[in-house]
């Protein structure tokens, strides 16, 4: 049995772990909307949308973090330092149907994993003023990763 209650963060550590989670997040949907764009400008722009969404959130964060005067939790020095993953991937850009569709299955899983991480915050969750802005994390999460799901299947119907 997980027993969910005996773990409590502070809502400062709620904050950083949210916080760092998202700039990867924006991180890696930056990468994606860059190496598809050559290839398919729509899932490139699917992709740049989704990083959008995530600047949304961390300015959410930051402003939820300046009302609990817990402003100096959210790091964003990193946000103008975004340097792109190192691959040890053959080619930087999607170059074909194939490599398309395992990009953008491995984007569905973590975009899986990243729902699956808010919700351990929600879950985890004491602090009251955190409730709404990690509920609603969850669910664009959620739908974040409902609309990849449904863009790699679009993918795969091509691909046969």
């Amino acid at each position: 049995m997980n027993n969910l209650s005996a773990l409590s963060l502070l809502p400062q550590e709620q904050l950083n772990l949210a916080c760092s989670n998202e700039i990867s997040e924006l991180k890696r949907y930056r990468w994606l909307a860059l190496i598809f764009l050559p290839f398919d400008t729509s899932v490139s722009r699917l992709m740049t949308a989704i990083s959008m969404e995530c600047v949304h959130r961390l300015c959410n964060l930051q402003e939820v973090a300046r009302k609990m005067e817990l402003g100096a939790c959210i790091n964003t020095e990193q946000l103008g330092k975004i340097h792109f993953l190192k691959t040890k991937e053959q080619h930087f850009f999607v170059v074909d149907d194939q490599m398309g569709h395992q990009m953008l299955a491995k984007a569905e899983e973590a975009a899986q994993g990243a729902c699956a991480f808010f919700g351990w915050l929600l879950e985890t969750n004491a602090t009251p003023e955190l409730h709404n802005i990690l509920f609603d994390f969850v669910k664009q999460k959620q739908n974040e990763y409902r609309i990849l799901q449904d863009c790699r299947e679009q993918q795969n119907q091509g691909l046969y």
